[in-house]
């Protein structure tokens, strides 16, 4: 008989678990899923800043989180921390002395998965693995800066970068692996941190049967959570587009607008309102934190599929504002929904310009071809066949299949040391 062999012990964290519900929560949900899947020998546990009411994740995202376990992490600052971090000159500093006490905990960890969107990303593990929504900028000059205001920012972050290299380490550097959304994704991975990456594209839900398409309704449909800033699905721009297709002719045709949101912030809660003001008077109905069954009825009924995430954006500044990836598209097309979405970020490693969708630059061009497909219900019909098929790419096994296989060579790595 041989020896015995340890469990190792794989963590997940992410800062938003808990307080988000998205596309970047699935991805982390699913992603321990897998894990728990291909390596049930193992201990595999969530870590979260603050207590996730797990049942309204598995019902909204459609995860299953039996056999992992969840742990509340205590990373928030103390109260002399949070006094100090009102300071303006102090408050860079004082999240640094946090960064560094917080990240000890992860030593306890022989494997550890963190989401990174925006903010830094620190491990003691010993092994370390990036789920990467989009990369951070780790050098102290922003891209967009020039002149004299480049200098003034080089001379103030100057000395808090060099300590946060000196007492952190190299941050992301120290990661065994880095795992992206999508090439666009990976393409700012290299640009910011001069690194390769390996794509794991999203899971998605695909129907097991074709959808019917002669129940399909006379909707477009747009599904992403109702917030302000970063990304922001712009409904209120596919709205005042949709009330100028209405203006301009349209009858018989709905717009439903669904996706979370997150109460604790007004101005999310405020951009809602906004949105339903510029319906009123409109077929447009919007749908607040439907459930997954709700979601899967109006992928059944819809005819076509919008998004527009990333509209206006300069991408070079902010590249961040750009949809990453796109599973709401993804999932439409497996139900037969039609793509018209805007032709930028992970948008166009779904969608076949003209065959499986449309693309779009701008509203004149979302107008037009939106009436294109309305006026050609055969063309309608031949797109959406082509979406479907397109969407088996990213279905969920395919998911954990690959992320599986991607972290398989650490997992044995880590095996072999005990």
């Amino acid at each position: 008989m041989g020896p015995k062999v340890r469990r190792l012990t794989i963590g997940l964290y992410s800062p938003f678990f808990g307080t988000t519900i998205g596309g970047g929560e699935k991805y982390f949900g699913v992603t321990a899923e897998a894990l728990r899947d291909g390596f049930p020998q193992h201990r595999i546990e969530i870590v979260s800043p603050v207590r996730v009411e797990v049942e309204q994740y598995e019902r909204m995202l459609d995860l299953d989180l039996r056999g992992i376990g969840l742990k509340v992490g205590d990373l928030r600052p103390p109260e002399l921390g949070r006094r100090i971090r009102r300071i303006p000159v102090a408050r860079r500093y004082a999240r640094l002395y946090l960064d560094g006490k917080a990240v000890d905990w992860t030593r306890a960890y022989d494997l550890f998965l963190a989401m990174v969107y925006v903010l830094p990303v620190f491990s003691k593990a010993r092994k370390s693995v990036i789920l990467c929504q989009f990369p951070y900028t780790m050098w102290s000059e922003p891209p967009h800066k020039s002149g004299f205001p480049s200098l003034l920012y080089r001379a103030y972050t100057a000395p808090y970068f060099a300590l946060r290299r000196l007492w952190l380490g190299k941050e992301a550097d120290t990661f065994d692996l880095v795992i992206c959304q999508s090439e666009y994704v990976r393409k700012w991975v290299r640009r910011y941190w001069d690194r390769n990456s390996l794509v794991v594209h999203p899971p998605v839900d695909v129907p097991e049967d074709d959808p019917d398409l002669e129940q399909k309704d006379r909707i477009i449909l747009s599904v992403g959570r109702f917030f302000v800033s970063g990304h922001s699905k712009r409904q209120d721009v596919m709205v005042r587009v949709f009330r100028e297709l209405c203006d301009e002719g349209l009858s018989g045709w709905e717009l439903h607008l669904v996706g979370s949101l997150q109460r604790s912030n007004r101005k999310d809660v405020r951009y809602l309102e906004r949105v339903k003001k510029l319906a009123a008077g409109y077929p447009v109905r919007i749908h607040v934190d439907a459930s997954l069954s709700e979601v899967c009825a109006l992928y059944r009924r819809a005819s076509i599929y919008w998004h527009a995430a990333g509209y206006g954006v300069d991408e070079d500044r902010r590249p961040i504002d750009v949809e990453h990836f796109g599973m709401t598209t993804a999932e439409a097309m497996g139900y037969g929904a039609v793509p018209i979405v805007i032709g930028r970020g992970g948008q166009v490693e779904i969608v076949r310009d003209g065959i499986s969708g449309y693309l779009w630059r701008d509203i004149e061009e979302l107008k037009a071809r939106t009436l294109a497909l309305i006026e050609h219900p055969e063309r309608m019909r031949r797109m959406a066949q082509a979406a479907r098929a397109a969407s088996g790419s990213f279905s969920r096994a395919e998911f954990k299949s690959r992320m599986v296989e991607a972290l398989r060579p650490l997992v044995a790595q880590l095996e072999g040391q005990l």
